[in-house]
């Protein structure tokens, strides 16, 4: 009688295990190539908007986009409009300038380059975990007096996330289905936990890739070195504001400078003589801020934008990748023109010995 032919138990198990090993060895490598086209993409992205700067430059005798100059625009915000929990402002009303510019629909730099873009796809990083984009959708051209008959609709608060119309206009076009947002009392797109955009909704126009807005009316020719100057990059939340190297770094993660290490004991920003404690960007520390969070390599690097690090475009019209520790020490060492510390004191350990002494037992720092 013949025997019939076939595996046993104990080869079928050998060959899965193998497998196994196999596919935990080929997956990672998949995921990495994977990554690194997305990369390869947005670079391409960071690129097309430092060109766009270049030829907006060329059109404006060598100046960048500029802020707003009207005195009503400026007295208006100086009036707090919405309250202090939506304008924010400091002592004197010093933001006054500050918030005319952001309130400014078409002062917005993606609105501004449109046309010589084309496309606001390249705004968009495909590996971004957190976004900003388009919020409030002002209808134009008087875009200042729809504030002021519709100031109490937009009220103060986290009802108006960001600021509301302060620092979040947008101008008709940008909203998606939304086209007075204000009116509609809702926002165009879809808002997060504590202060993350999230996935956009109504086709809203949505950012992940921010530029220096805060670079407005600046000529070329004060610029030291246009190589060295950052002008866009990988952003998160902060799409506007990508002068500080802790956002540049960590891009999909809230305030990593003033949250995101020993976040309990930070606090007193923006004063210079303010030590850490507790009482800055509180709204971050649901999100990831916690004192493993320094401490933990993995999580770093789960917060950087692609393979453990940025993209970023420059004044000159170049875009590179540079890893997070890269990012930190051009900040620390000024290769990067106009980026510096938001939270100095407790960022670094030298810093927190210069500025506030010992630090407490247990505190981590980013650099």
């Amino acid at each position: 009688m013949r025997r019939r032919k076939g595996f046993t138990l104990i080869e079928l198990l050998v060959v899965i295990a193998i497998i196994g090993i196999l596919a935990a060895m080929v997956f990672p490598v998949f995921a990495r190539a994977r990554e690194s086209a997305r990369k390869a993409v947005c670079l391409s992205n960071v690129k097309n908007i430092a060109l766009a700067i270049q030829m907006y430059l060329a059109d404006n005798n060598d100046t960048l986009p500029p802020s707003e100059h009207r005195l009503e625009v400026e007295e208006y915000f100086q009036t707090v409009p919405g309250g202090d929990d939506v304008c924010r402002p400091g002592e004197d009303n010093e933001r006054a300038d500050f918030f005319a510019n952001w309130g400014n629909p078409y002062l917005r730099w993606p609105v501004i380059l449109d046309e010589y873009i084309k496309n606001r796809d390249v705004w968009s990083c495909p590996s971004a975990k957190v976004t900003g984009g388009a919020t409030f959708i002002l209808p134009g051209p008087d875009w200042l007096t729809y504030l002021r008959v519709n100031e109490g609709m937009w009220g103060g608060g986290y009802s108006t996330p960001m600021g509301g119309p302060c620092n979040r206009s947008w101008p008709p076009g940008w909203g998606g289905e939304v086209t007075d947002s204000i009116l509609q009392q809702r926002i165009a797109t879809a808002f997060g936990v504590s202060g993350m955009w999230v996935d956009p909704v109504h086709k809203a126009f949505v950012q992940s890739v921010g530029v220096r807005e805060g670079y407005r009316d600046v000529k070329l020719v004060s610029v030291q070195d246009p190589v060295r100057c950052l002008i866009a990059a990988d952003a998160g939340v902060l799409v506007g504001s990508i002068d500080s190297p802790g956002v540049l770094a960590y891009p999909d993660t809230c305030c990593a400078e003033c949250s995101g290490v020993a976040y309990y004991m930070w606090g007193a920003w923006p004063d210079p003589d303010g030590c850490p404690d507790g009482s800055y960007c509180p709204e971050c520390v649901e999100i990831h801020a916690n004192i493993n969070w320094a401490r933990d390599p993995d999580a770093k690097r789960a917060s950087t934008r692609h393979l453990g690090g940025s993209n970023m475009g420059f004044l000159d019209g170049h875009a590179a990748w540079a890893s997070a520790q890269a990012i930190i020490a051009m900040a620390n060492e000024g290769d990067l023109e106009g980026v510096g510390w938001w939270c100095y004191p407790g960022t670094s350990l030298e810093g927190h010995k210069a500025e506030c002494g010992t630090p407490d037992p247990g505190m981590v720092f980013l650099w």
